[in-house]
């Protein structure tokens, strides 16, 4: 199959310098004049009319480089018949060294997407033995077109090239609060062919899909539809993308199984994992996998079970001690295996994080299966990857992106990560490798910014040995995204890669989140201002003034992609609003250490309007690159942290103009515990409160946070439950604090509150509750977690004091008032249950170690 133009012109201009992503694996460039594509150059193919969309985007680009009319296209049966062709083809070929063209053309990998592409004599062909290896050639074309400083003029030069893995693909998060749109996913999926990317992971198909035989599932989420589905599969395949849906089958259920309608296929309530000795948990997977195979047609289903951490600790746990650990995964695995393969898929993958840790697994499990071994750090050696290649699997690499919960891709570290791994791989006899990118907590970051971390993945997936000048990669990379080759766009991402390299703000790239929605004026010690750390800050904002600027600039003149270009300029806003704000905060914290000596109020007064706008102002933006590429689903709970932080400004605007003392942002109830005698065991504690009302009430409300699950009673009626664990998953992040409107379960006299906590994790079951009882008198009535709230477990007689962390931000974190009213729990940190879950997963002994940390961390106001 073949592109083949000829009367070119030829030109005076001189050979100029390629910037082409991936670099093809042999090039050999002639030290002669450029020869350019005119209007009476004339194309021939022998391309068929379903791919002539391959040559209408050669077309298109010519158009948009000035060219003034398209090119007469002339179709041909083959190049046998075209004796022109085949002879210019032949004599080009004898240039290749030895039998290296012979051998190339012979490996599997060239025949199924390699190409040839010679440029000489006024004429130029693309050569390939299958349609996608003619279109990754035209990709090159387009590329080297792109080079030169007119955009329709190449090199004399010859190429040949085929990707060393046969898989190169990425994994993209589409269920941790950011849906893209339809029009999104092809943006990125057009962009990614480009550079040759194969594979498109959809990340969790699970409850991101819209089941007919579970209609609540994905529900309010974004969820996609067989339509849309569709729409993309067909698309993609014009650019020689699969899209494959990784649907977890066993761990990372957190999200269907929060809700009660599903609680019986899970460990337990807002499980991580489903019960795999409940026999109908198959027939729910059977039906919705057989759902997704209806739009799904690639040979390939990714049947995740990683991190799989809640299996036999509750609904299976009998089943698992009589089978072991082990066999109980494999005989799960197994069952999966089937269930896909009676659905028509022929290629099963499977992540390799708990597989690999079971000889029984290694042995018995399907040798076709493949293996997805994924690692996120910068270790040229991967021991791992040996012992799943000498049990005779598959394997596919599987580093990321480093975006998870940070305002920007950590661009050092996913270049030494991808590198590093996919060496390490294709040395291992990888057949692929897929760069995967997360949204963890809520996908705050806008995912626009992970197309530069997937671009070079797809360079080191073509060929992982391969040195790479990462200077022309990034120029390529600009000249081929936005049509520049422009200084100004180095300089921007050398500002950003600065920042992460030095840990110029102070924070680790994934705490950036947590100090940026942190209460600004939460405490007001000497050691809280000292921990609030703004050296370099001034220099900062003043290089984020100047990132601003270049993107204005570059925004007028780029031919293409500015809204990406817009995407930079809101990532150097928000830093900078990070960094006035802490220095905002250190200085009031120094005003109230002075007792609001000197003359610094009036000025202090005049930076927070400042900040309140600026904040504004980057909450409109933000909201409109959101949904310019995702569904408008999961963005109001993020929108809801910056109206916090708008909110904090103002009461403290109040405060200061009032004369107002100090007040304490955070509630006043503690994090409660009973004891930590049955850590590491599945158990239940009982906490209550006597309250005392003397008058009609008027409101009441309840804002809970349990200790894993929890159920409310009021006067031993039953008022609902909270759900509260460490995950990275939306359902469960998003509904970690509930509130309750209480005023028909309370009574003029005494009520007794009471909570049942069970912590499925084994860690100290701890609550904190918080309330409110308005009274017609006007009085208000605070419930909150204490000391003086008693403990049992066994909700008998033997009634015990509570112990207590502190109130926050001690062991939580900051939790600023709730608005009851309007149903807003407090402002907590996504990570907040950490503290639960760390316990859980220590030694028992080492409980005390973990008390004094949190009392260091109180000690020093380190927490926010």
């Amino acid at each position: 199959m073949f592109i083949y133009l000829e009367n070119l012109v030829k030109t005076d201009e001189t050979m100029e310098d390629i910037f082409l992503i991936p670099y093809p694996r042999y090039v050999k460039m002639n030290h002669s004049n450029k020869i350019k594509i005119s209007e009476n150059s004339k194309l021939y193919t022998d391309l068929t009319a379903e791919f002539h969309y391959i040559i209408e985007q050669l077309q298109d680009s010519l158009l948009s480089s000035n060219l003034k009319d398209k090119l007469e296209v002339v179709r041909v049966p083959n190049n046998e018949k075209s004796p022109e062709i085949k002879s210019f083809l032949d004599e080009n070929i004898k240039f290749f060294p030895g039998t290296l063209y012979n051998e190339v053309t012979a490996k599997k990998n060239y025949q199924d997407q390699g190409y040839l592409m010679i440029s000489d004599d006024l004429k130029i062909i693309i050569e390939a033995k299958s349609v996608q290896g003619v279109f990754y050639g035209v990709q090159t074309f387009i590329q080297l077109l792109n080079s030169s400083q007119d955009k329709l003029s190449i090199n004399n030069i010859k190429i040949l090239d085929f990707p060393a893995l046969q898989i190169r693909g990425v994994s993209d998060d589409i269920s941790r609060g950011q849906a893209p749109k339809i029009e999104n996913l092809k943006k990125f999926i057009k962009n990614l062919s480009h550079f040759k990317i194969n594979q498109y992971y959809l990340v969790y198909m699970q409850d991101m899909f819209k089941f007919k035989s579970y209609p609540n599932i994905g529900k309010d989420r974004g969820a996609y539809s067989k339509e849309e589905i569709k729409e993309l599969i067909d698309y993609a395949k014009r650019c020689f993308v699969e899209i494959i849906p990784i649907f977890q089958t066993i761990g990372h259920w957190d999200n269907i199984l929060h809700n009660p309608d599903f609680w019986k296929y899970g460990e337990f309530p807002g499980s991580n994992s489903l019960n795999i000795a409940h026999e109908e948990i198959y027939d729910v997977l059977d039906k919705m996998i057989g759902e997704l195979r209806e739009v799904f047609t690639s040979e390939f289903f990714h049947i995740g079970a990683d991190e799989s951490f809640d299996v036999g600790k509750v609904a299976s746990k009998q089943y698992i001690e009589e089978e072991g650990l082990g066999n109980a995964y494999l005989t799960h695995y197994k069952k999966i295996y089937n269930i896909v393969k009676k659905h028509g898929y022929q290629k099963v993958i499977i992540y390799h994080d708990i597989l690999y840790k079971f000889r029984e697994i290694l042995e018995n499990l399907p040798k076709d299966m493949i293996v997805m071994y994924w690692k996120y750090n910068n270790k040229t050696s991967h021991p791992i990857v040996d012992k799943i290649r000498n049990f005779n699997f598959q394997l596919i690499v599987s580093p990321s992106i480093m975006d998870f919960n940070r305002i920007f891709p950590s661009i050092e570290k996913y270049e030494q990560n991808i590198v590093n791994l996919f060496k390490y791989g294709f040395n291992s006899g990888a057949i692929g490798g897929v760069t995967s990118s997360w949204g963890d907590y809520r996908n705050k970051e806008i995912r626009e910014n992970r197309i530069y971390g997937y671009i070079f993945s797809a360079m080191v997936s073509w060929d992982p040995i391969k040195e790479i000048n990462r200077l022309k990669f990034w120029k390529g990379l600009f000249i081929h995204l936005f049509g520049l080759n422009d200084h100004r766009l180095i300089e921007i991402f050398s500002k950003f890669r600065l920042i992460q390299d030095k840990n110029s703000l102070h924070t680790r790239p994934s705490g950036y989140y947590n100090h940026f929605f942190a209460h600004p004026f939460n405490k007001k010690s000497s050691k809280y201002k000292k921990n609030i750390k703004i050296k370099g800050f001034k220099n900062i904002i003043s290089d984020m003034d100047n990132v601003i600027e270049k993107c204005e600039e570059l925004e007028e003149i780029a031919p293409k992609n500015k809204i990406s270009i817009q995407n930079l300029a809101f990532v150097a806003k928000h830093i900078k609003f990070y960094c006035r704000k802490r220095v905002n905060s250190r200085n009031f914290a120094d005003y109230y250490i002075k007792k609001g000596r000197g003359n610094r109020k009036d000025r202090l007064l005049e930076e927070i309007p400042n900040l309140k706008e600026e904040l504004k102002n980057l909450l409109v933006e933000y909201e409109y690159l959101w949904l310019n590429c995702s569904k408008k689903e999961g963005f109001n709970s993020i929108k809801q942290k910056y109206l916090w932080l708008l909110r904090f400004y103002d009461d403290k605007l109040d405060e200061i103009k009032s004369k107002s003392k100090w007040k304490d942002p955070n509630i006043p109830s503690e994090l409660i515990y009973l004891d930590s005698k049955r850590i590491h065991n599945i158990y239940s504690t009982f906490y209550k409160k006597l309250i005392q009302v003397d008058d009609d009430i008027d409101q009441a409300y309840l804002q809970v946070i349990a200790g894993c699950f929890a159920k409310i009673y009021i006067n031993d009626e039953y008022i609902g439950h909270v759900i509260t664990r460490r995950t990275l998953n939306f359902v469960g992040v998003n509904n970690n604090i509930r509130i309750y409107n209480i005023e028909e379960f309370i009574r003029k006299g005494e009520n007794m509150i009471k909570i049942e906590n069970i912590d499925y994790i084994g860690g100290i079951g701890p609550i904190n509750i918080y309330g409110i009882i308005k009274l017609q008198s006007g009085d208000l009535v605070q419930i909150k977690t204490d000391k003086t709230w008693l403990g049992s477990s066994t909700n008998k007689n033997n009634w015990n004091n509570v112990k207590s962390f502190g109130k926050p931000p001690k062991a939580t974190g900051g939790l600023n008032y709730p608005d009851f009213e309007s149903n807003i729990p407090s402002n907590a940190d996504d990570t907040m249950p950490f503290l639960n879950t760390l316990i859980s997963r220590m030694s028992k002994k080492y409980f005390w170690f973990v008390k004094l940390i949190v009392k260091l961390f109180n000690r020093y106001d380190i927490l926010e």
